[in-house]
């Protein structure tokens, strides 16, 4: 069976990027084998921190937080450089027109041979690691090569996918890796080979995300090369919007917080349900460093700074919360469920989403 990608976008100054084939070859079936999510700790230094962040915005409310988002919705770094991004969309490799890749934060592509450096990606850092985190829009069919391209760069382990392929009949990621287990896909002639070795719901038993082994092997500078991936897929949260179940975030984040390598997010667009799922992890290594997070105007505005228009919304602000509420009244049980406070705030935020 054979593929050929779709051209992509306009023509333009850079070359496009070439296309990917895809074949069904013999390989060994096997579901990925069991993880050991990684459990957040908190120190006592900590925790004052949790204490005061969460009384607060349990003092506040989902009004008042509805109103904070109104007054920093359109907020995008001052000077922004996207002229790579503006010859870039011309060529091609961009996905939507409104949403720009800033320069400052920019992952640039250095492969051989290859002539131009870009992929509408940007580095995320959190009190972790400087490029904790690349935020990128959902591969084209003219831009999976590059999209690999960048995981063997950035020694990526982790793969996070918030997106389906096709939602509500519109296109909003391409197919960029083999589906089905025992299936291989080739990208840039043979160069890059992407093999599904297993998949499956992620433990425990979380049938929002769906986890898949991957092995890339790829051919450079005349040396043969292999890594595993884990690529994860929540395949039930909605664009534009919140998902229903809570638990998953950390099932997510706790499996995938013991890479030391970059790990790359990405939904349609890299901004909605990719910086939500970002700003989360952000707040709770914050958390753990112990440092204060009740100003969360500032820590939206520090996250729009490398990956601009992240959170695209009311409802993701909230959802934002909501999730870190959850996990220390509910999930991690520091807090009383029953505080009238958190009830009320858990009935006004229902409301908002629904």
């Amino acid at each position: 069976m054979k593929k050929k990608d779709a051209k992509g976008g306009k023509s333009g100054k850079a070359p496009a990027s070439k296309g990917a084939k895809s074949r069904i070859e013999k390989t060994k079936d096997e579901a990925p084998p069991p993880e050991k999510p990684k459990v957040a700790a908190f120190s006592a230094d900590s925790k004052i921190y949790v204490k005061k962040w969460y009384n607060a915005i349990l003092d506040r409310g989902v009004a008042a937080l509805q109103a904070e988002f109104a007054e920093i919705k359109r907020y995008c770094p001052k000077d922004m450089d996207v002229k790579t991004f503006n010859a870039n969309w011309e060529a091609g490799r961009c996905r939507y027109k409104d949403v720009p890749c800033q320069e400052a934060a920019r992952v640039a592509l250095k492969w051989p041979g290859l002539q131009y450096d870009f992929i509408h990606a940007n580095y995320v850092p959190t009190p972790k690691s400087q490029k904790r985190y690349i935020c990128t829009q959902g591969p084209l069919d003219s831009t999976v090569a590059d999209f690999w391209r960048m995981v063997i760069q950035e020694e990526t382990e982790q793969v996070i996918m918030l997106c389906n392929c096709i939602e509500k009949g519109m296109d909003k990621c391409a197919q960029y890796w083999p589906k089905d287990p025992n299936q291989t896909v080739q990208y840039d002639g043979d160069k890059i080979t992407v093999t599904n070795l297993g998949n499956g719901p992620l433990p425990p038993d979380d049938h929002s995300v769906v986890r898949t082994n991957l092995m890339i092997k790829w051919k450079l500078e005349g040396k043969s090369n292999e890594r595993e991936i884990r690529h994860y897929q929540w395949v039930d949260w909605p664009d534009r919007g919140v998902p229903a179940g809570l638990n998953s975030v950390f099932n997510l984040l706790s499996t995938v917080r013991g890479s030391e390598k970059p790990i790359v997010v990405h939904c349609s667009a890299g901004i909605g349900r990719t910086g939500s799922i970002v700003s989360i992890a952000y707040i709770m290594e914050r958390f753990q460093m112990a440092q204060p997070c009740e100003d969360m105007a500032e820590i939206f505005r520090e996250i729009r700074n490398f990956r601009p228009y992240s959170i695209q919304n009311e409802v993701q602000y909230l959802f934002v919360h909501r999730v870190i509420l959850f996990y220390f009244a509910e999930r991690n049980r520091t807090y009383d469920v029953n505080d009238p406070r958190y009830v009320k705030f858990v009935e006004e935020y229902n409301k908002a989403v629904a």
